[in-house]
């Protein structure tokens, strides 16, 4: 019997999943935070440390993922996760909407998306696996 691992797995079978789980988890929690603004639950001066955090978190769900799916570097893995979701969103905030960069601000998110993406590599490379084939003897 086979068993499935994940070593010589593709950088993009490893990438792609945990950047669209970063950038799916990072706008899911804007639009939240869209809508709390919108009803007047949250003031429009807490929009950018919530959109930092937003950021942060959804770093270390694109890392948390990485590391998971990661044979070995784990650590490598998934700061790449969470530079890959802070890019793009960098990317989309500059091209399209035409923002200007203000370099202190995209420096702490980046240095807090960093920060992020450690945590959750670390936790993802931490976490268990699940023992599939515990039932069959040796």
């Amino acid at each position: 019997m086979m068993r499935k691992t994940n070593e010589g797995q593709s950088p993009v079978g490893i990438l792609l999943p945990s950047v669209l789980a970063g950038l799916l988890g990072t706008l899911l929690l804007m639009l939240l935070g869209a809508v709390l603004v919108h009803r007047g639950t949250l003031a429009e001066g807490a929009i950018a440390p919530c959109a930092l955090v937003f950021l942060a978190l959804g770093s270390a769900l694109a890392a948390l993922v990485a590391a998971k799916r990661a044979g070995e570097n784990q650590f490598y893995w998934s700061l790449g996760a969470g530079f890959a979701v802070f890019l793009i969103l960098l990317i989309v905030a500059v091209l399209p909407l035409g923002q200007s960069i203000h370099f202190v601000r995209t420096v702490i998110s980046l240095l807090c998306s960093l920060i992020a993406s450690a945590l959750g590599g670390f936790a993802g490379a931490n976490m268990r696996k699940k023992k599939r084939y515990s039932h069959i003897k040796k």
